[in-house]
């Protein structure tokens, strides 16, 4: 930009002196009809001045711009080693977003793919659960994985398929066989039948819960059936009466549901289903209901297992009481012994010193040769007695039972 403005600056003095060298020539040689071109001339002359000082101010201003654009880049020097930083930070970040992406593609093609497998299985099992005997082998495997979940054991404490042969009005001599008998504390039972209705239940569950309104009718519909089909089961089992083929069994049935939701729509439809259940000596339970209850049973075995721990320490701390009375018994009898036998040594010491010993002692005044004869001392000691209050007690036992006698 300086460059450009110094060469035109330079041309137009070169101009200006041009233009002054010619008119000198004609102010000396040129005559008055010169006049005009002079004036002409004066006139250009002023205009390129004024030219002159426009460019001059322009370059001066172009000087200050240039600085003030220096100093501008000056400034933004660091901002531009920010932005260069920050441009680096965008585009790694740009990079891990796209990793990020394909990663959260797989991501999402793996659910998909795992959706559709449940989405299948879901069909199978809706497809089988059709079937009777797959829906009672179904609720068979659920209620077994309740108990285990419990923490009970097989033929230890429960049993599957046990068969009991009922004596009532409504069922005489018929053979019945539930599905599990859950063991009690004290030889009683717990019975679990798990063959409770499911087919409407699970016509209605294939209903969406926000369709249309002719669909929420229908599953209205199914559950309603549902609901009767339980009840109807319900008699049938209050008939069985299946606690009369077991002895200290409550009279009640436990009817398992393998799904919280066949009990809630049954109750939704029939709101008395719970009472008239009761009524019939059946419990209707879902695997909540029945893990929670089936806990209560394994706690009241653990009390009973404490109870009969207790029991036996019990005894066994008794047994150990009564033969430290027949230690401290026979201690007393070995003491009087000692007692007896040192009272005897000492009468026999008397004799001997009183009778024996005068006569030897004159056979040692005949003989100087012989010996004198070693005499033992007498005992002075005698056995302790026994004072202690609880063996003392069962030898006052034993003395007043032998008086007796």
């Amino acid at each position: 930009m300086e460059i450009s403005t110094a060469i035109v600056l330079c041309i137009l003095i070169a101009v200006l002196f041009f233009i002054g060298g010619y008119v000198v020539g004609k102010r000396t040689g040129g005559g008055p009809s010169d006049g005009t071109t002079e004036a002409a001339l004066r006139e250009q002359l002023a205009t390129a001045q004024t030219r002159a000082d426009l460019l001059e101010r322009q370059r001066t201003e172009d000087r200050q711009q240039f600085q003030s654009q220096h100093q501008i880049v000056q400034m933004l020097g660091p901002l531009s080693q920010q932005l260069d930083h920050l441009g680096t930070q965008v585009a790694q970040l740009e990079r891990d977003r796209g990793q990020q992406y394909g990663q959260l593609s797989q991501q999402l093609r793996t659910a998909h793919l795992t959706d559709s497998a449940l989405l299948e299985n879901t069909q199978k099992l809706v497809a089988s659960l059709r079937s009777s005997s797959a829906r009672g082998h179904w609720g068979e495997v659920q209620l077994r994985r309740i108990v285990e979940a419990a923490g009970m054991l097989q033929h230890t404490d429960f049993e599957e398929q046990v068969s009991l042969l009922v004596n009532t009005a409504e069922r005489d001599g018929e053979q019945f066989r539930p599905d599990m008998l859950v063991h009690l504390p004290g030889g009683k039972s717990l019975i679990v039948d798990a063959k409770a209705p499911m087919s409407a239940i699970l016509q209605a569950a294939e209903i969406p819960a926000d369709g249309s309104e002719e669909d929420q009718r229908r599953r209205a519909e199914l559950e309603a059936a549902h609901a009767r089909a339980l009840r109807a089961h319900v008699k049938d089992l209050g008939t069985k009466k299946y606690w009369n083929a077991l002895d200290n069994t409550p009279d009640l049935v436990l009817l398992f549901l393998p799904a919280e939701s066949h009990l809630s729509a049954a109750l939704e439809a029939d709101a008395e289903l719970l009472d008239h259940a009761f009524s019939q000596g059946v419990a209707l339970v879902s695997p909540v209901s029945l893990l929670a209850t089936l806990k209560s049973v394994a706690y009241a075995w653990q009390q009973e297992n404490l109870v009969d721990n207790a029991r036996t320490v019990f005894a066994s701390a008794r047994e150990l009481y009564e033969r430290l009375g027949l230690l401290g018994r026979r201690l007393d009898s070995l003491g009087k012994s000692i007692n007896t036998t040192v009272t005897r040594f000492n009468s026999m010491m008397a004799t001997l010193e009183g009778r024996v010993l005068p006569s030897a002692r004159r056979l040692e005044e005949l003989d100087a040769s012989l010996d004198a004869i070693a005499v033992a001392e007498p005992v002075q000691q005698t056995a302790r007695d026994v004072t202690a209050p609880e063996l003392q007690a069962n030898i006052d036992a034993t003395v007043g039972s032998t008086k007796a006698e």
